[in-house]
């Protein structure tokens, strides 16, 4: 599909379409994992609400900003819809969408504030000034710089759950790797706009040994909710999806849908995990 291939449609879909909104839905429950069950219903589901809606701007911020500072690198229409020449409309979305997050922040605790600011500032610096992303290891650090905060967007108090660093830890560590396969299935494009990634500074086996170092991470915070299934869970995000980033056949369109497979698969790791914490908090 070329960048005029691009069926048209209603406003709405185009708006969704701009903020991109396919790449980053499944991220939407993460303020569920500061969900304060020891607060009254309404005030958690209150905080909870307001904490999605919060990561609902701040993703279509962050995702917005990448996709205008990637418009003359990317190629893929589906991927950034900007790459469209003449495509445009996102000027009041760029004012709009920080200005909604920081409302929606101001009544929230302050961890929230503080994760509501993190996050608009770290979208910033890794994709535009002094775009962060261009730096081996900083770049991909800086992804958990981003992500990880948004898991306190749900907070209804100041307090955080018991054992919830058991989940914020894991989260970091299986994110860290997807990004890893991600800069493998980006290293064309990353590699002719001049963006030294881990990947391509470190190559695909240094960069699937750290792939393997943060999925042992992951399963040794989680083993004790694991059980018998950390060994096959292990397999997958210790062995398997490292082998495969190490492989000398997978190419970039192959990396990028191994980003997807090991995005639903902790995905499913993660509900199984939250819901084995919640059951014991």
């Amino acid at each position: 599909m070329s960048a005029h291939d691009v069926p048209s449609s209603s406003p709405l879909i185009d708006l969704l379409r701009l903020y991109r909104v396919r790449q980053w839905v499944h991220i939407l429950p993460l303020p569920l994992a500061t969900f304060d069950a020891s607060v009254p219903t309404a005030t958690a589901l209150i905080a909870a609400a307001r904490g999605m809606a919060n990561l609902f701007a701040i993703l279509a911020f962050g995702f917005l900003v990448n996709a205008i500072s990637d418009r003359y690198v990317d190629r893929d229409a589906r991927k950034n819809p900007l790459v469209v020449p003449g495509r445009n409309g996102y000027k009041l979305s760029l004012i709009a969408l920080p200005v909604v997050s920081v409302a929606l922040a101001a009544f929230s605790p302050w961890p929230v504030q503080i994760a509501t600011v993190c996050c608009l500032a770290v979208g910033c610096l890794y994709s535009v000034g002094p775009r962060l992303k261009t730096i081996p290891v900083v770049g991909t650090l800086a992804n958990a710089a981003w992500y990880v905060p948004m898991l306190y967007l749900g907070m209804a108090d100041s307090t955080l759950p018991a054992g919830f660093s058991v989940i914020a830890t894991a989260f970091t560590a299986l994110l860290l790797q997807n990004q890893l396969i991600h800069e493998s299935g980006d290293r064309i494009e990353d590699e002719a706009s001049g963006i030294r990634t881990t990947w391509l500074s470190f190559g695909p086996r240094w960069t699937a040994f750290l792939a393997a170092c943060a999925g042992a991470v992951a399963i040794v915070m989680t083993a004790a909710s694991l059980g018998a299934f950390r060994y096959a869970v292990g397999t997958l995000f210790i062995v398997a999806f490292p082998l495969l980033l190490a492989w000398d056949g997978l190419s970039a369109e192959r990396a990028a849908r191994l980003r997807v497979v090991h995005r639903w698969c902790a995905v499913l790791f993660g509900a199984a995990l939250y819901a084995a914490w919640r059951a014991w908090v």
